[in-house]
């Protein structure tokens, strides 16, 4: 009986004395630095991935978000990526998806004005209208009949 109270009480103190998450989350941090806030989140990631020397990575280790063409040593970002102005005001917004820029990112001056918004495919800027698939494919488009005429250049 004796050993057992001890058992419970040793149970029961190790649980009164435990850490306390932060409340930002598990895989989440708010980095405060000569003024301006950086909330990143860094899930998770499954399976790592194939690193391309091309790309740009960002990632979290020792408290800071770090940038590397072609690598990472630490944590990759994966989840929502906030930055703001000392006065609190959204500079940046976008979200990361195993280290990389995905989707749509908002950048905005320190008055609030959105000054450009961007649209990144792993890791690569997406410039221009985005074609569907089934547009490239030469079978949807109209060919041309033997019997048609091309009005050439007139003399």
């Amino acid at each position: 009986m004796r050993k057992i109270f001890i058992l419970l009480l040793f149970l029961f103190s190790g649980h009164l004395y435990a850490q306390r998450l932060p409340d930002y989350g598990l895989y989440r941090a708010r980095l405060t630095d000569s003024g301006k806030t950086i909330e990143v989140e860094y899930n998770p990631i499954e399976h790592p991935p194939a690193i391309k020397s091309s790309l740009l990575y960002y990632w979290y280790n020792a408290g800071q978000v770090h940038s590397t063409q072609g690598g990472y040593s630490g944590q990759l970002l994966n989840g929502l990526f906030t930055e703001y102005y000392p006065n609190r005001n959204l500079k940046e917004q976008g979200v990361f998806k195993k280290g990389l820029k995905d989707g749509v990112w908002k950048s905005w001056d320190k008055d609030g004005t959105l000054k450009q918004a961007t649209n990144w495919q792993k890791g690569t800027e997406v410039t221009g209208e985005k074609v569907p698939i089934w547009r490239k494919l030469n079978i949807f488009k109209k060919s041309q009949n033997s019997g048609d005429t091309i009005l050439k250049n007139k003399p």
